[in-house]
């Protein structure tokens, strides 16, 4: 976590392995930004651990270059990308061609920042 008491505490969540590990490898080391990858409990018949969710906690200074980093992907990775961001029971789902139209949405649930 970080070490910033207004710290925004967000999970992440991505419809495919390579988005997911995509924006772990770019949030990991950012300053302001601490991420855990979740593992998924194992179930019967399949191989090895599947990582389930991403758990961010943001200071207050690093949501924007969160949101610039989540842009980014979006912008690079194209028309199947898919994020679902989720903070208590608010939840925002991103699709490359829906960035910008949720946006505000994104900026509402990290307490308008």
């Amino acid at each position: 976590m970080t070490d910033d008491s207004t710290a925004t505490e967000v999970e992440v969540q991505a419809d495919d392995p390579d988005d997911f590990d995509s924006v772990y490898s770019e949030l990991r080391g950012v300053t302001g930004i601490a991420v855990t990858a979740v593992l998924a409990p194992s179930v019967a018949g399949e191989q090895g651990v599947a990582l389930d969710v991403l758990m961010v906690s943001l200071s207050s200074g690093a949501v924007t270059a969160f949101l610039q980093i989540i842009r980014t992907l979006a912008e690079a990775r194209g028309p199947k990308f898919v994020l679902s961001i989720r903070r208590g029971r608010n939840q925002v789902k991103i699709t490359a061609d829906t960035f910008d139209e949720v946006e505000p949405a994104m900026r509402k649930l990290f307490g308008g920042q």
